[in-house]
């Protein structure tokens, strides 16, 4: 028994605790530690935005230019009902506005409208475009040689953030199946 108190003396004479220096040197280095983890928490998140904003003007666009595409390759002679006799596309408004005769015999025209792309089908409008997507800058160019075609360029980009708005520059080339 006595030998047993004169060992836990010992232990606490022996134990004199942590210095502050020591103190503050742990803390400093847990400290560094939580703030680079912090940090690259925050690039990842970041980055994991501008992937999503990125991904989804991608596939609105590809929608979009689907959708459009399908209905313009179908596009017929003007026969003067929509105002364009002879042309199977036409293109007006500074190359902005597209006009053609889908299959069905509608007046179709393709216009940019409040930041987006919007169409009209025999007076019956349309947004083509999401909500979530600004288009600002569409050209319309065509070309009514031996196959008449047109190519669509727009300049889109993801609406909200500042730094999330992945601005991209879209183009494709459609030909109408009317043969000459």
């Amino acid at each position: 028994m006595i030998g047993n108190k004169k060992m836990i003396k010992n232990i606490f004479k022996n134990n004199q605790g942590v210095t502050l220096m020591e103190l503050l040197v742990s803390v400093s280095v847990f400290s560094v530690i939580m703030v680079s983890t912090g940090g690259i928490f925050q690039m990842v998140v970041e980055g994991q935005r501008n992937a999503v904003a990125a991904q989804n003007v991608q596939e609105n666009i590809r929608f979009a230019f689907e959708m459009m595409g399908k209905e313009m390759r179908m596009a017929q002679r003007d026969d003067g009902a929509c105002g364009h006799n002879g042309y199977v596309y036409y293109s007006y408004n500074d190359d902005t506005s597209l006009d053609f005769v889908n299959q069905y015999g509608q007046c179709v025209t393709y216009f940019l409208a409040d930041d987006r792309l919007k169409i009209d089908r025999d007076g019956s409008n349309g947004y083509v475009t999401a909500d979530e997507i600004r288009v600002y800058n569409l050209e319309f160019s065509v070309d009514e040689s031996n196959q008449p075609s047109v190519t669509m360029k727009m300049d889109v980009e993801a609406v909200g953030k500042e730094n999330n708005k992945q601005p991209m520059k879209m183009q494709t080339t459609i030909t109408s199946r009317v043969y000459e």
